[in-house]
């Protein structure tokens, strides 16, 4: 992972989660930071400087989920409302995990 720190993948998988995140050298935060931001600033063109986009089309659909449908089409309002949901769904799970993690007995049932 880090050969001038001396930190490796083996040295992640003895870790607790949050521990494993707290281990992670500022390099390599930097390098997430500099691809998430990358990426959202591809984002925010598309939508705003270009126009006509929606939301979350970036134009990667490998499965051809969307081939031959218009993005104003029930089946596509749809799909991203099921999309939406999930990634709510999604962000109270996490949540739900760092709590568990970070403060004992928070999480109310057992699990290994």
């Amino acid at each position: 992972l880090s050969a001038s720190g001396g930190v490796s993948f083996a040295d992640f998988a003895k870790l607790a989660p949050l521990d494993a995140v707290a281990a992670v050298p500022i390099a390599g935060w930097l390098q997430i930071l500099f691809a998430a931001g990358a990426f959202e600033a591809t984002a925010y063109h598309r939508q705003y400087n270009l126009g006509g986009r929606v939301p979350g089309d970036y134009g990667f659909d490998p499965l051809q989920f969307t081939k031959g449908e218009s993005m104003d089409s029930d089946k596509m309002k749809s799909m991203r409302l099921k999309e939406i949901k999930n990634g709510r769904v999604a962000m109270i799970t996490i949540a739900g995990w760092a709590a568990g993690e970070a403060i004992p007995g928070a999480f109310p049932i057992w699990h290994p």
